[in-house]
C-alpha cells in the first residue's frame, strides 16, 4: 500500500510507517500525534494510535477514542515488557483499519526502546519503516542543561538523559513557552551536547512545525541506530521514585455546577502537589470522556489556573459529571492518595457537592523486564 502527500510538500511513497514516540512525561507526545493525525486524514492519509501507559485507566486512549481516531492501548507496563501485545495492536489496526501510519506512543518514564522495541519490530516486521521521535520540554530540558532547579532525583534524570541520548532525532518541544532569548541559549547548549543528532525546535500546535517533523521522519528511518549502553538498577531506580494515581470520579453537584466543581478540584490538586514541592511529572484529567487538561512540571502554582473547555452547562442537573485522572509525581503512592482524598474531601465541604470514586489505583513501576533485547542489529 502506498500513500502520497501533502501538495507543495511531499512525503515518499511507502508502505506500512510506525513512528515511535520516546520522551518524557509531559514533553507532549499526545499533542503532537493528534495533530499530525488531523493533517495525515485531511491528505487521505490514514493513520492511527497506540499509547501506553503503567496504569490501566488511561486519559490519552479514552482521549483518542473521543476525537474519533482508530486507537489501540497498552497498558500496566511499557511497551518493551509487552511487545506482544503492541504488536497485536499493530496488527489489528492493520487489519481492521487499514492503517497506513502509526504512532505509537510510549511510556513517558520508559527508555532503552531501541534495544527492546525498535530493533525486534525491524527484524519481526521488516516491509515496514520504522522511526524514532524523543519529544522533550523545553522547559524542563533547560533545567537540566544549565543545572539549575531540577526537580527530580538523579535516578530520574538518568532516565531523561539516555531518553535523549539514544533518540532518532530530538524534538524540543513547547517552543512558544519560552522567550526568544532562552530559545536561543537552548540552541546553542543543544547544539554542544546533542550536535550529532537531528533536532526539531517545535510548537505542536503549530501546523507548520507538524508538517515538518513528519517530513524529518520521511527522511531519517531508524534502520541504523545504536542500542543503549544502561544500567537497569539505575533506570529501576528511578521508576520506582515516580508514583502512579489513575481514578475514576463522579461528580454530582447543585444547580449543574459539576463543571466548576471538577475545575476547582483539578485546581486544588495541582495547587496541594505544588505546595508540598512534589516535583510533577504529569498531571492528566479528562473531563466527560472528551476534554482533556494536562499540567506539567512547567506549569506555575497558582490559586486560578486556566482551565480550557471547561465553560458550558452541558452537565444538567441531577446528572453526574465524571473525571478521568492521572498523575505522575515523584512521591510516594500512598502520600499522593491521601493529597488527592484530602483535595476531594475539601471540595465536597466547600462547594456542596457529592463525589464518588468509582475506581483508585496508585502504585509505583515494577522493575522492567523486556520481552526482547537485541543489543545490535545482528542479534
Amino acid at each position: 500500500m502506498t500513500a502520497n502527500v501533502i501538495t507543495g510538500r511531499s512525503f515518499k511513497q511507502f508502505y506500512m510507517r510506525i513512528h515511535l514516540l520516546t520522551g518524557f512525561l509531559g514533553s507532549g507526545k499526545t499533542t503532537a500525534i493528534q495533530h499530525a493525525s488531523r493533517v495525515l486524514l485531511r491528505k487521505g492519509i490514514r493513520s492511527g494510535v497506540i499509547t501506553n501507559d503503567q496504569g490501566h485507566k488511561l486519559v490519552d486512549g479514552d482521549f483518542f477514542k473521543s476525537q474519533g481516531m482508530p486507537s489501540r492501548q497498552v497498558m500496566n507496563g511499557c511497551f518493551c515488557c509487552n511487545y506482544n501485545e503492541l504488536n497485536e495492536n499493530i496488527q489489528s489496526l492493520i487489519e481492521t483499519n487499514n492503517t497506513e501510519v502509526i504512532f505509537a506512543e510510549s511510556v513517558g518514564s520508559c527508555t532503552d526502546i531501541v534495544a527492546t522495541v525498535l530493533k525486534p519490530l525491524l527484524r519481526f516486521r521488516p516491509d515496514t519503516q520504522i522511526t524514532v521521535s524523543t519529544f522533550t520540554d523545553i522547559r524542563l530540558l533547560r533545567m537540566i542543561l544549565t543545572c539549575t532547579t531540577n526537580p527530580f532525583d538523579e535516578s530520574i534524570n538518568y532516565i531523561y538523559r539516555k531518553q535523549l541520548e539514544e533518540a532518532g532525532s530530538i524534538i524540543v518541544n513547547k517552543i512558544d513557552l519560552v522567550t526568544a532569548e532562552e530559545l536561543k541559549e537552548m540552541k546553542q547548549l543543544i547544539a554542544e551536547q546533542y550536535g550529532n543528532i537531528v533536532v526539531l525546535y517545535q510548537n505542536s500546535l503549530d501546523e507548520d512545525c507538524i508538517y515538518k517533523w513528519l517530513l524529518t521522519l520521511d527522511e531519517y528511518p531508524a534502520n541504523k541506530m545504536k542500542s543503549l549502553n544502561i544500567d537497569y538498577d539505575i533506570y529501576a531506580e528511578g521508576e520506582a521514585k515516580l508514583a502512579w494515581l489513575d481514578q475514576e470520579l463522579e461528580v454530582y453537584a447543585p444547580e449543574g455546577n459539576s463543571l466548576i466543581v471538577i475545575e476547582n478540584l483539578i485546581n486544588r490538586i495541582h495547587k496541594k502537589i505544588t505546595e508540598i514541592q512534589f516535583p510533577i511529572g504529569h498531571l492528566k484529567f479528562l473531563v466527560n470522556g472528551t476534554k482533556k487538561i494536562s499540567l506539567t512540571s512547567g506549569t506555575e502554582a497558582r490559586a486560578s489556573l486556566p482551565i480550557p473547555a471547561i465553560t458550558s452547562n452541558e452537565t444538567q442537573v441531577g446528572n453526574p459529571a465524571t473525571l478521568l485522572v492521572n498523575l505522575r509525581v515523584q512521591s510516594s503512592p500512598a502520600y499522593l492518595a491521601e493529597l488527592v482524598r484530602q483535595a476531594i474531601a475539601e471540595s465536597e465541604t466547600q462547594q456542596n457537592c457529592k463525589i464518588i470514586v468509582i475506581s483508585l489505583n496508585s502504585f509505583q513501576p515494577g522493575y522492567p523486564k523486556p520481552i526482547n533485547r537485541f543489543e545490535t542489529n545482528e542479534d
